[in-house]
């Protein structure tokens, strides 16, 4: 019997593990980062079509993220945004998905506690 309580405990804290804010928070700002910086590299690395400009619709992301182009520089800044505004969403993200967790295992016990008095 003991067995199967602990089987059953082990299933719960796997299903309802907790995520880590700042782990969350430095993941996703960093994969934000990364995937415009990379963006920007690879335009600025393939060039201009002739007559053109380089990366005339990533370019747009200027106009939310102030100072960001498609330069070297602009590239830096808007990866330093994008991982700032990547780590706020990680970490809120991950304060909300412990948050449900925690309120639906307080549910779940109330539940237990009340039809457990209503069979006694």
């Amino acid at each position: 019997m003991a067995n199967e309580a602990d089987t059953d405990k082990a299933i719960l804290m796997v299903a309802f593990a907790k995520m880590d804010p700042v782990a969350l928070a430095v993941a996703l700002g960093s994969i934000w980062a990364l995937i415009l910086f990379t963006a920007t590299t690879f335009l600025l690395l393939k060039g201009a079509p002739e007559g053109g400009q380089v990366g005339t619709h990533l370019g747009l992301i200027g106009i939310y993220l102030r100072g960001d182009d498609v330069t070297w520089v602009g590239g830096l800044l808007g990866a330093a945004y994008l991982w700032v505004i990547g780590a706020i969403a990680g970490f809120v993200l991950a304060v909300l998905w412990n948050l449900t967790h925690h309120l639906y295992v307080i549910v779940i016990v109330a539940r237990a506690a009340w039809w457990k008095m209503l069979a006694d």
